[in-house]
């Protein structure tokens, strides 16, 4: 028996599957070394139902079985509840549920390259912005698939170890794809190797999709779109066409504009045409540039007041990844911030696969290293309609805070529910904020007559605690007691 070391990048818009061996090798996932991250359940006459990944997916899906088709299942693993009825199944299916059933298909096609008896040690990657939370639930769909799931690292923090890490560096790896941001700033002296700072933002190609659909195709031709796509889940179908007119307006040697027809042949799409100065004028007002800048600041003075107090002027290696840096705007943003060049591409054949081959090659080399990382994030706290901070970031394992009063008119007209979001941003609100999880208190179990006193603390397993107590008066003497406690 073989140990095998996988990678899995689990992208928004592709997947990506690498072994480490002596060299990184790709693994096609349904023919491809990067397929789209869809599947597709199609019922067969014999009533089984068949799971499809990838370009054929959506290929099929578009052409036949729309309503069985469900695409970039990563975003929806961001909100709180999702869930769709999927008539194949005839049941409603859950986000986790999804994201199982492609590392199955993920993992048919990387047992159909080894024999049997060989185990598979994957890593799988996630965006920086990921709760504890939403990286469990990957890790479980990817253990329950057959994998045996020794690591889940941030995509950016991945992609360092795609070539071998070049000593006494100070690298900031950029990696803009499809659903988010992520920024780390990377530590390498001799065998200790350090995220010494991370961010993220949720935004990514899949925004930009969005926005050439609403605000440039929608406005312009709208009966051409809505008649080429009609039904239930039209909007993914267009957000596929949106993003191969922005992939074609970006690739190299491209015209300055492009035909629809060219793209999607549908009736009436001879009318679509789209320049490339549309796609950069809306960049420009979409304010993404104003949001990086903000992230980067926010990295670069966290680093100053460490103890080495870097800053930008430190960084010797600047690498950009993801898709999305495919356009200028953002290659020519990047070196405008740190007055110099993009760094040469980490040494691998295929760029695409860096985050999964980096995975796989941790995966091979952490005996061998010391690794720590950054994950920054604040946990806040919601009792119906209002968020409020629980926990600033960065804070150490084993930190506690303060007892913090509940309203108690809140929890009564919420039902006693306590919802966790993680957030990056230093203006809390639900937009910005990911779902963690939430607990539900017993009412019956708390006196009411002074405010529950809420406390929130942080494990060596990254998961959160969080203590309810009652401020108790007996005579005249006062105690905090305590009431409840919840691990999320």
């Amino acid at each position: 028996m073989a140990e095998i070391f996988i990678g899995i990048d689990f992208g928004a818009v592709n997947l990506k599957c690498v072994r480490a061996d002596k060299k990184l090798r790709g693994i096609r996932l349904g023919g491809e070394y990067s397929t789209p991250n869809a599947i597709l359940y199609n019922k067969m006459q014999s009533g089984d139902v068949d799971k499809i990944i990838g370009t054929t997916a959506l290929t099929q899906g578009e052409m036949h079985n729309p309503e069985n088709l469900i695409v970039g299942i990563k975003r929806k693993l961001e909100e709180k509840n999702w869930r769709r009825k999927i008539p194949a199944l005839n049941r409603e299916i859950t986000a986790p549920e999804v994201a199982e059933d492609i590392f199955k298909k993920i993992y048919e096609c990387v047992a159909n390259n080894f024999s049997p008896e060989d185990k598979f040690h994957a890593a799988v990657t996630v965006p920086v912005i990921f709760t504890e939370h939403q990286r469990q639930l990957l890790k479980d769909s990817a253990g329950r698939a057959g994998f045996e799931v020794d690591a889940v690292i941030n995509e950016s923090f991945a992609a360092l170890f795609a070539t071998p890490p070049q000593d006494n560096s100070l690298s900031v790896i950029f990696d803009f794809g499809g659903s988010t941001l992520d920024v780390s700033v990377i530590k390498v002296e001799g065998e200790e190797i350090s995220e010494l700072a991370a961010g993220g933002l949720r935004i990514g190609g899949l925004d930009i999709d969005r926005a050439i659909l609403e605000k440039i195709l929608r406005p312009k031709f709208a009966a051409e779109i809505d008649a080429a796509w009609n039904f239930e889940n039209a909007v993914d179908f267009q957000l596929n066409f949106a993003r191969k007119i922005k992939e074609a307006l970006f690739a190299a040697d491209a015209d300055d504009f492009v035909e629809g027809w060219l793209i999607e042949f549908h009736p009436g799409f001879e009318k679509i045409k789209i320049a490339r100065a549309e796609i950069d004028a809306l960049l420009d007002g979409e304010g993404y540039s104003e949001k990086i800048i903000a992230l980067l600041d926010e990295v670069f003075e966290e680093l100053s007041q460490g103890a080495d107090c870097f800053d930008k002027s430190d960084v010797t290696n600047i690498y950009a990844l993801g898709g999305t840096m495919n356009i200028p705007h953002f290659r020519n943003l990047l070196e405008k911030y740190f007055e110099r060049e993009i760094s040469g591409d980490l040494e691998i054949e295929d760029k695409n696969l860096a985050v999964a081959g980096g995975a796989a090659n941790f995966l091979q080399l952490r005996e061998k290293i010391k690794t720590a990382n950054a994950i920054p994030y604040r946990v806040c706290y919601s009792i119906g309609e209002n968020l409020n901070l629980g926990i600033a970031k960065n804070m150490p394992s084993g930190f506690e805070t303060l007892y913090m009063n509940l309203d108690l008119t809140a929890l009564n007209n919420f039902g006693w529910k306590i919802e966790l979001y993680q957030t990056f941003s230093d203006v809390v609100n639900f937009e910005n904020a990911a779902y963690l999880g939430e607990v539900q208190l017993n009412s019956e179990l708390y006196e009411k007559i002074e405010p529950p006193l809420l406390r929130l603390k942080i494990l060596r397993d990254g998961r959160i605690k969080l203590t309810m107590s009652e401020r108790r008066i007996a005579g005249s003497d006062a105690e905090i007691v305590l009431v409840e406690e919840f691990v999320i």
